[in-house]
């Protein structure tokens, strides 16, 4: 998808993200989680042309046929990327280490089952 042309997110940038949810997503299928990706491209409904406009791409993950959480891959200053982890309804709860996804996958895996 390289020679997509778009506005907003670059595509390099979305790419390094499809990477590390993909890493993620190894790690969650092995705790018996199942997992979505999900290319998210905002089109305007203005008048006139809009070139569409790439965002972050995201990965839903579920449990026992439930959606328990969807993950989105941010970038921090200085900090380097981050697993931001988000209930169903869109709120943050916390983030993980995009460079560790194991513990990122331990803990989305107990929000799957809680105690």
């Amino acid at each position: 998808m390289s020679d997509l042309v778009m506005f907003g997110m670059p595509e390099e940038a979305a790419e390094e993200h499809r990477r590390a949810l993909g890493d993620l997503r190894k790690e969650l299928e092995s705790h018996g989680l199942r997992c979505r990706p999900v290319e998210r491209i905002h089109l305007s409904m203005r008048r006139g042309y809009y070139p569409p406009v790439l965002r972050p791409p995201e990965m839903d993950v579920y449990a026992d046929a439930r959606l328990i959480v969807t993950v989105t891959v941010v970038d921090v200053p200085n900090g380097g990327a981050w697993h931001l982890v988000k209930q169903p309804d869109g709120l943050p709860v916390e983030a993980h280490s995009a460079d560790d996804p194991s513990s990122a996958a331990t803990a989305i895996a107990a929000r799957a089952c809680p105690p």
